[in-house]
């Protein structure tokens, strides 16, 4: 389990009501009939499309609905393409992601006016750079996998649009794309094929490779290590950023949160090169968390980049009392200061986070009991209450606080997600208790069965869920309960019409080898 997380209806079909519930609330007017309805007024109309891809308990999505959807600059550009707001639990809305390859919420997609795919944006830049992507994208109608191609396969160089399209583009959002390849070459490469004068969009593209070059191996926590000409390159391309005021603030993330890790993986310990950087990040850092320019939720990943540079070379190590007392203050004001629910998602999920990582145990769980009765998605932070507990060694109270969290989760792939919390939890502290885990295992997936919404985030769960019943059952040592679940599920599938998918899926769930 883990305290940070990132992702129906009767009468009116889910897909049809969500869009005309969030238009009321953004000022968008998102298209009110079927996906594919709104792909063939596209076609006839000759507009691209914005996909919106989300959930009501995802925080980046309450985010984005209290930042961006609300913003001047992004409901006069909706004006210019087709808004289609898809929320995952909508009735068939696992199918549609499926079939256009997205997962993550919140996940954003414009497509032209043929139904091809031109670019998925980020989440974490702000409003201007945000309104500038949507015109690229609109402007050059350039699908971004063709244009990486022509970098990959034919050394093509890039202009300074297509340049800026491929420096913003959700790449962690499509990790198929680049799926099989050394990520930092291919980084490397876009780099290169920009024009020179771009700098910032080129520093960005080279930050992404040095994210993929030092991400953790499989097992540990600590940066992989880089080739020394690597290395220096590296070096060098974080202190051209730090120097300069415009690459940190398109960088937000990789200063804020980022840093510390970065700075173990370009220098040594006790070095010049190591002090230089931890004087430039800790400056930015401490500006930036007090920039109220930024989402209040940035401001406070501020103090995560400050745990983690007073942990560089040991994760484990106490924070100082004046950071611990920063932590306590700050959080409590952005408690305080923000009354919008949109925002209050993001918020406290970001701050009972940090009280936690921090070690402030106690805090971050009265931090989250209180927001139970404040937020619309209670059973959201239930899983951040019932980690604090089992951290604790309270099995009954977590075990407890995941049951209700599935009692209370609302929409079929929601509640799927958070009953894989639940058997999850069950197999973690009450691995001897066959009979219970059985019976909710075959509970949690019939439930699911009933909508037929073995797609897309509710597969990938359900093969998560498989690889820990078979870590369960290893040497058979549950082998009767295996048998029940597998029992269980079957009669679930046979209620699945032989020509759908989702039976296939379902027929594979924890079948013999």
């Amino acid at each position: 389990m883990a305290a940070l997380l990132a992702v129906g209806g009767c009468g009116k079909r889910a897909s049809e009501v969500a869009p005309a519930q969030a238009a009321k609330a953004h000022g968008i007017d998102w298209y009110a009939g079927s996906v594919d309805q709104a792909f063939a007024e596209a076609a006839s109309r000759n507009l691209p499309i914005f996909l919106y891809w989300g959930a009501e308990w995802c925080p980046p999505c309450h985010e984005i609905k209290a930042t961006v959807f609300r913003s001047r600059e992004f409901i006069e550009r909706s004006r210019l393409f087709i808004p289609v707001y898809l929320d995952g639990d909508a009735e068939n809305a696992q199918a549609i992601g499926e079939r256009f390859g997205v997962r993550g919420y919140p996940t954003m997609v414009v497509f032209s006016p043929a139904g091809e795919e031109i670019t998925r944006i980020p989440g974490g830049i702000d409003i201007q750079a945000y309104a500038n992507v949507l015109d690229l994208a609109i402007g050059t109608m350039k699908p971004v996998p063709a244009l990486l191609g022509r970098v990959l396969d034919e050394d093509a160089a890039l202009d300074p649009a297509e340049c800026r399209l491929m420096a913003y583009y959700s790449w962690e959002q499509n990790p198929a794309l680049l799926e099989g390849r050394d990520q930092a070459e291919v980084f490397e490469r876009l780099a290169a094929a920009c024009p020179q004068e771009l700098e910032l969009e080129r520093t960005k593209l080279r930050l992404a490779g040095i994210h993929a070059a030092i991400a953790p191996p499989p097992g540990s926590s600590e940066p992989a290590e880089l080739a020394p000409e690597f290395r220096r390159e590296a070096l060098e391309t974080v202190r051209a950023m730090l120097d300069d005021e415009a690459l940190v603030r398109a960088n937000l993330y990789s200063v804020l949160i980022a840093g510390a890790r970065i700075t173990s993986a370009v220098t040594d310990a006790g070095s010049p090169e190591r002090a230089e950087l931890e004087s430039k990040f800790a400056s930015w850092i401490d500006r930036l968390g007090k920039d109220e320019s930024l989402f209040r939720s940035e401001r406070l990943y501020a103090l995560l980049g400050k745990m983690r540079f007073e942990r560089i070379g040991d994760a484990e190590a106490p924070l100082s009392a004046g950071l611990r007392e920063e932590i306590r203050r700050t959080v409590a004001e952005a408690d305080a200061a923000t009354t919008d629910p949109y925002e209050r998602q993001s918020v406290i999920n970001v701050a009972s986070a940090i009280l936690d990582m921090a070690g402030m145990k106690e805090e971050a769980k009265t931090m989250l009991l209180a927001e139970l009765e404040r937020s619309k998605q209670p059973y959201y932070f239930m899983t951040g209450l019932a980690d604090i507990e089992q951290q604790a060694g309270n099995h009954e109270a977590a075990i407890g606080w995941l049951a209700r969290g599935y009692d209370e989760a609302r929409g079929p792939a929601t509640r799927f997600q958070w009953g894989t919390y639940y058997i999850v939890g069950l197999l973690e502290m009450t691995p001897e208790d066959e009979e219970r885990i059985a019976a909710e295992t075959v509970r949690v997936v019939g439930e699911l069965g009933a909508t037929r919404a073995f797609h897309q985030r509710p597969k990938a769960q359900l093969a998560r869920l498989q690889k820990r019943l078979e870590e369960w059952n290893e040497g058979g040592a549950h082998a009767e309960a295996i048998g029940r679940i597998r029992q269980g599920a079957m009669a679930i599938c046979a209620g699945i019409p032989a020509d759908d998918s989702a039976r296939t899926t379902c027929e594979s769930f924890l079948a013999p080898a």
